[in-house]
C-alpha cells in the first residue's frame, strides 16, 4: 500500500522529463550506477512509472520516475506504449531535494540523472537496503 501511494504521489507531484535545452553535464556531480530498470505497470491512459535498482552515495536505493518515452528521445512512436529501460551503467545525478527528519529515519530525495542520450530522467527515492 505505501509503495502505491508514493507511486501515485509521484505520479501526481513529479515533472515530467525534461528534454527542452540541452544539459550541461558539470552540474550532475553525482555518479550512480544503475544495476537494474522495470517497469512493474504500464496503464492503459499511456501513464507509467519505472522503477531503478541503484547504487547511489555507497547506498542501495531504489529509484521511481515516469518512463522514458521513444518521443522523448526524438523518435516518432505510433503508440503510447513505446516505453524504454534505462540500461544498466554508471550515470551522473544531481540531488533536486533532500528532506528527512532529523534523526534520518525518514527521507525524501529527488533526483535528476542525466542519460547518455541527453535526456533527464527525474525520480524520487522509493526504497533503501543494505
Amino acid at each position: 500500500m505505501r509503495k502505491f501511494v508514493a507511486i501515485l504521489f509521484l505520479l501526481l507531484c513529479s515533472a515530467t522529463l525534461q528534454a527542452k535545452d540541452k544539459p550541461n553535464p558539470a552540474d550532475y556531480t553525482i555518479k550512480v550506477h544503475i544495476s537494474a530498470s522495470s517497469i512493474p505497470n504500464l496503464y492503459s491512459n499511456g501513464l507509467a512509472v519505472m522503477s531503478a535498482e541503484t547504487t547511489l552515495n555507497s547506498r542501495k536505493i531504489e529509484l521511481s520516475g515516469y518512463v522514458v518515452r521513444l518521443n522523448d528521445l526524438g523518435q516518432k512512436s505510433g503508440s503510447a506504449n513505446n516505453v524504454m529501460l534505462i540500461a544498466p551503467g554508471d550515470y551522473q545525478a544531481r540531488l533536486i531535494k533532500d528532506v528527512h527528519n532529523s534523526d534520518s529515519t525518514a527521507i525524501h530525495q529527488e533526483y535528476d540523472i542525466l542519460l547518455t542520450d541527453g535526456i533527464i530522467w527525474h525520480c524520487i527515492t522509493t526504497g533503501i537496503s543494505e
